[in-house]
């Protein structure tokens, strides 16, 4: 497409119609006469300058026309063939405290198992934008919302346990997952919660944090991790006898508040489930993304060209033509 940055300056055409109109009229008003009674006393032959006495004058004309074109400033805009998406709007918050290292989730633990299947869900979500939040004692959000699924991923892969300390704060971490999407032009818009414990650090109660969600309309989707009954859970300390840093097993059991997760979910108009293994949090995450789509405008690219280069100098080239022919052999031509 294109287009003119600024075309107030063809406001100069009229100017140049003037000095045309101007330039005949003085030109009629110069032209000699005499009568004759035959043609025989004309002679047909006109000199070469004759011919050509109107030259610098049309180039002359012709440069300030480009000239004109360059001011207004031409440009070629290149949009892409489609800006508009599909989708919808989701922020995952996953829990990063110590006991998301429990290896009941064999031959992982649960932390490794639920990034590779989190991951896997962000690959299948090509039209959504999304955003990821990991939380312990506090929340970070490490991806804002985007539609870039490769650095989400990236992002997601290299959280590590225990970088937001070892408690579970719920509550910080749907606010800031609502915080993220509260100006979000989505119709449709998800926070998938994802935790193996009981709120119990941060000052923001999860049900306080839910209402907040349900006030801007944003629906929460919880999943409680972990398998029932006591589970191996790695511990790092040091030997006593022999000073290095060892790997010992303490049996935990979980302790997942499913009734404060399930008011999360139920009071924004989400879901609530258990996964208890690696193929359960699969068929959960599978569930959800059969999640419905609403119509979302993706940022235009346009890339703009300037052109006003070419008529510039065509009509800089025309105007010193013009002037030099008009200066040399078509100085003057007597009529």
């Amino acid at each position: 497409m294109i287009r003119f940055a600024q075309p107030l300056w063809f406001a100069l055409v009229i100017l140049i119609l003037a000095r045309i109109v101007l330039a005949v009229r003085d030109r009629r008003s110069h032209t000699g006469s005499f009568k004759f009674s035959s043609f025989s006393l004309v002679s047909p032959k006109t000199s070469f300058r004759a011919r050509f006495v109107w030259l610098p004058f049309a180039l002359q004309i012709l440069a300030l026309a480009l000239l004109t074109i360059a001011l207004a400033r031409p440009q070629r805009v290149t949009r892409s063939a489609n800006n508009d998406r599909y989708g919808i709007d989701i922020v995952i918050a996953l829990d990063s405290s110590g006991s998301m290292a429990a290896e009941d989730f064999r031959p992982r633990n649960r932390f490794v198992v639920a990034k590779e299947l989190i991951g896997e869900f962000v690959e299948r979500r090509v039209d959504d934008r999304i955003g990821i939040v990991t939380f312990g004692s506090r929340a970070i959000t490490r991806v804002p919302i985007t539609f870039d699924r490769e650095i989400a991923r990236l992002i997601l892969d290299r959280s590590e346990i225990g970088e937001n300390g070892n408690g579970t704060a719920i509550g910080h971490a749907v606010a800031t997952a609502v915080n993220r999407l509260r100006g979000s032009r989505s119709r449709s818009r998800v926070i998938i919660l994802v935790t193996d414990g009981v709120n119990n650090a941060g000052s923001i109660d999860p049900l306080v944090a839910a209402s907040l969600a349900t006030k801007f309309g944003i629906k929460i989707y919880t999943v409680g991790v972990g398998s029932e009954g006591p589970v191996p859970l790695p511990v790092r300390r040091q030997n006593p006898f022999t000073g290095e840093i060892e790997t010992v097993y303490q049996h935990i059991r979980g302790e997942i508040d499913e009734q404060t997760l399930s008011g999360i979910a139920k009071s924004t108009g989400g879901e609530y489930f258990r996964a208890t293994d690696a193929h359960t949090m699969s068929q959960v995450l599978e569930r959800i993304d059969a999640l419905e789509k609403s119509r979302l405008t993706a940022p235009r690219n346009d890339v703009v060209d300037e052109l006003y280069t070419w008529p510039a100098a065509a009509g800089m080239a025309l105007l010193a033509f013009a002037l030099l022919t008009g200066e040399t052999f078509l100085q003057k031509v007597i009529a």
